[in-house]
């Protein structure tokens, strides 16, 4: 469980840092030899590397919401 949870904090950091940038702009789920993996998409519509990896479907989902709750309460990085 503790792995898990370190897994968890350590893509959220990423995402943390890419939101941070600015150059972020929406998160999708896409698929990926047999994986629902979570990717963030940059202004150019370039995708990032991925964020998270699921096997299951709902629990890529999840992670998409929490993606889209993180990204409408940041703060932009010019306020830093």
């Amino acid at each position: 469980m503790v792995k898990k949870l370190n897994e968890t904090a350590l893509w959220q950091r990423n995402l943390a840092s890419l939101i941070r940038s600015g150059l972020f702009d929406r998160a999708e789920v896409v698929e990926s030899r047999g994986l629902h993996v979570v990717v963030g998409i940059y202004g150019d519509g370039t995708p990032s590397a991925p964020l998270a990896k699921y096997a299951d479907r709902r629990r890529a989902e999840d992670a998409l919401e929490l993606v889209e709750r993180l990204n409408d309460h940041a703060v932009p990085a010019e306020a830093n």
